[in-house]
C-alpha cells in the first residue's frame, strides 16, 4: 500500500494571550523556560500539537486542565472533545521541573472544514474550501479513516483538519478528521484582496462575502480571520455568517513564549517570521537544529520572550527533522520505562513530543507507551537520526493487524537483499515492483537505483525473517 511522502509541518496561532489575566488570576511561572536558562516569569503564551492526554501534553510539558477556560470553535468546549494532534493555543505556567503546568485557558479552532474537492495521491494533497492540504508520514488521521492515510480520502467528504500554515498558505495536516456537515464551513487564514465595498476578501483560493456578517476586530488585508458559514453559493463563494479577526501573537515586554510552527519568511538566521511573528536570535540563542538549516519552509519550536517592540528574542531555537521513516506492525516488546519499543525488530524511541493516539477497540484516551503491549499493532512515523533506530514523532496503536511495511532510507543494496532502519529485508521472484516497470527488468532497476533512496517495502514476517512482497522507490 502507497504511503504519503514526507513535508514540513506548520500553522498561526488562534489568539493572543493576555499576560493580564494570569497576573489577576494570580497565576506566576515558578520556573524558566525548560532547557533555555530562562529567569523567572510572569506569563506564558504556549502553541503547539496535542501529544497525549491524561491533562494535555504540549510542546513536551504536561498541563493540567481542571481549571482551565477551553474554548473549540469559538464556543465553551472540554478536554473531552480535544484530539491528539490538534494545534491548540494555551496560557499558563510551568513548574519547576519543566515537565509539568497548569493552563488557565486552551483554545483550538479547525483550520478548515467542509466538503473535500479534490485528492491529489500523486502529491499527498487534497483541497478543502479552496485551502491546499498537505499530509505528512506524521499526520494524525481519525480511526474512522480505515487507510489511517490520503487514500482513505475522497472528493465530497467532509473532513476538518488541523495543522501549520506554511509558507506559501497551505496547511500542513497535523490532523484530519471525518466532519459532519452539519457542523458548518470553517476557514482560517490570511485576508487578501479585501474590498470593504462589496464585502468580499480572499483567503487562499477561496472567496468569502461578509455581507451578512459583521467582522469582530478591524477587517484589513494581512490579518488573520477565522470565518464561519452555513453555504457555499453557485460561484464558489464562502456566504459566512461570522468573521472573527484574531490578534497576533505579540504580548508584553518580558512575556514568555513556547510556540512551534514553520518558518514563513526568512531574512536571515538572526530575523525570521514564525506564526506571523517576528523572531530574532543572537549568539546566546541556543540552536538544536538537527543538522537542518533554518530557512523558509523549516517547522521549529521557539521559547524566549518578547522585547519592548513585540519582537520575540529567542533563547531557543529547535528544528524538526523530516519524518521520512515508517513502521507499521506488530509490537515485539516495550520498555515503558526506557521509553522504548521494537517493532518487527526495528528498535523505537519515543519521547515528551511522541504524539500518541490510540485506534485500536480499547480507546485509551490517556494512551500512552505504557499502555502498549506485545502482540499490539502499531503504526510510528518518525525520523531515523542512529542508523537502525527510529525516533517517533507519532505513534498509533490500530486493530488492523495484517498490514506489516517498513519505510525508509535504502542502504546495503545487493541483489536479492537491502537494509532499512537496520533491518535486512529479502527479495523474492514473486516481490512486486512499483513504479520501476515490470517483467524481469523490473528487479535489477530497482537494484540499481535504490541505494540511499526513500523506499517503501511490504512485507510478510517469519519468525523475525522479513520478506518483500511489494517494493516502491518513493523519493
Amino acid at each position: 500500500m502507497r504511503r504519503h511522502m514526507i513535508g514540513n509541518p506548520t500553522r498561526g496561532l488562534l489568539a493572543a494571550l493576555a499576560a493580564a489575566l494570569l497576573v489577576a488570576c494570580g497565576f506566576t511561572q515558578t520556573a524558566g523556560i525548560q532547557g533555555s536558562g530562562a529567569p523567572v516569569a510572569t506569563a506564558s503564551t504556549v502553541s503547539g500539537p496535542i501529544t497525549g492526554f491524561g491533562s494535555v501534553f504540549v510542546n513536551g510539558v504536561e498541563y493540567g486542565t481542571s481549571a482551565a477556560q477551553i474554548t473549540i470553535d469559538g464556543q465553551s468546549g472540554t478536554e473531552a472533545q480535544l484530539r491528539a494532534g490538534q494545534i491548540v493555543t494555551l496560557q499558563g505556567t510551568v513548574n519547576s521541573d519543566g515537565t509539568t503546568g497548569s493552563a488557565t485557558t486552551l483554545s483550538y479552532a479547525a483550520d478548515v472544514r467542509g466538503p473535500i474537492t479534490t485528492v491529489d495521491l500523486v502529491g499527498d494533497t487534497f483541497t478543502v474550501l479552496g485551502q491546499t492540504v498537505r499530509v505528512t508520514t506524521s499526520t494524525v488521521f481519525d480511526d474512522s479513516i480505515l487507510s489511517g492515510d490520503i487514500t482513505g480520502l475522497s472528493g465530497g467528504a467532509s473532513v476538518e483538519v488541523s495543522g501549520f500554515a506554511d509558507q506559501d498558505g497551505a496547511i500542513v495536516a497535523s490532523r484530519v478528521d471525518i466532519a459532519s456537515s452539519s457542523n458548518g464551513f470553517q476557514v482560517k487564514g490570511v485576508v487578501q484582496g479585501l474590498d470593504s465595498t462589496a464585502h468580499t476578501f480572499q483567503i487562499n483560493g477561496l472567496s468569502v462575502d461578509y455581507s451578512a456578517a459583521m467582522p469582530s476586530g478591524t477587517l484589513a488585508n494581512g490579518s488573520t480571520v477565522l470565518v464561519h458559514g452555513s453555504s457555499v453559493s453557485n460561484s464558489s463563494t464562502l456566504l459566512a455568517a461570522h468573521v472573527e479577526v484574531l490578534p497576533g501573537i505579540g504580548a508584553s515586554a518580558n512575556q514568555f513564549a513556547d510556540v512551534k510552527g514553520i518558518i514563513t519568511k526568512f531574512t536571515s538566521a538572526s530575523d525570521f517570521v514564525v506564526l506571523g511573528q517576528r523572531v530574532a536570535t543572537s549568539s546566546t540563542t541556543a540552536l538544536v537544529l538537527h543538522g537542518l538549516t533554518l530557512a523558509a519552509g523549516v517547522e521549529v519550536e521557539v521559547k524566549g520572550k518578547f522585547d519592548a517592540a513585540g519582537v520575540l528574542q529567542a533563547q531557543k531555537v529547535q528544528a524538526t527533522p523530516f519524518s521520512a521513516s515508517l513502521v507499521s506492525g506488530l509490537v515485539d516488546s516495550v520498555s515503558a520505562s526506557g521509553n522504548t519499543l521494537s517493532v518487527m525488530g526495528v528498535t523505537i524511541t519515543t519521547s515528551d513530543t511522541t504524539t500518541f493516539d490510540d485506534h485500536s477497540s480499547q480507546h485509551v484516551k490517556t494512551f500512552r507507551l505504557s499502555d502498549l503491549h506485545a502482540g499490539d499493532y502499531v503504526l510510528v512515523s518518525g525520523t531515523e537520526s542512529t542508523p537502525g533506530t527510529l525516533d517517533a514523532a507519532a505513534l498509533t496503536r490500530r486493530n488492523v493487524a495484517n498490514q506489516l511495511y517498513l519505510q525508509g532510507t535504502a542502504s546495503n543494496v545487493a541483489a536479492p537483499n537491502f537494509t532499512i532502519l537496520g533491518e535486512t529485508i529479502t527479495t523474492t521472484a514473486q516481490t512486486k515492483y512499483q513504479g520501476v516497470g515490470g517483467g524481469a527488468s523490473a528487479a535489477t532497476t530497482f537494484f540499481s537505483e535504490a541505494s540511499n533512496h526513500v523506499v517503501h517495502v511490504s512485507v510478510s514476517n517469519s519468525g523475525g525473517v522479513l520478506t518483500a512482497t511489494a517494493v516502491q522507490i518513493v523519493k
